[in-house]
């Protein structure tokens, strides 16, 4: 019973690991990304999952009974409820290293000024998912 338990738990550690690392992104490339990105659909990602089933083989059309494919109801309405807890309950949490550049720029009576500098700390940041 031990040994069945222990293979379970296996497999299920082993399903939410990643299977490969993350690809590293670069702060130029999310500044950039992130201008392009649309944004979380729900309708979007229902949409691409019920055709995944069709790919797989899956049945999407009506039952042969001919009532409503309740499987189909069930994705979007799962999908929805996900997207819809990412953009309303997530959030982003930003570490900034000590030694970040910066720049700012002002001016007083006697004209502009701009100083450059650096972090001194790590700085924290907070965002949300759209």
């Amino acid at each position: 019973m031990l040994g069945a338990i222990k293979a379970i738990m296996g497999l299920l550690e082993n399903s939410f690991s990643p299977s490969m690392p993350l690809k590293q992104v670069s702060k130029e490339q999310i500044l950039l990304g992130s201008k392009s990105r649309e944004g979380l659909s729900a309708i979007d990602i229902a949409s691409k999952i019920i055709n995944r089933k069709k790919q797989a083989g899956i049945p999407i059309g009506p039952l042969p009974s001919g009532a409503q494919n309740l499987d189909l109801i069930m994705e979007t309405i799962r999908v929805e409820e996900i997207v819809n807890a990412l953009l309303t309950k997530a959030k982003i949490e930003v570490a900034v290293a000590p030694g970040t550049n910066l720049t700012a720029s002002g001016g007083n009576a006697g004209g502009p000024i701009v100083v450059q500098g650096m972090t001194t700390s790590i700085a924290k940041s907070e965002g949300i998912i759209r």
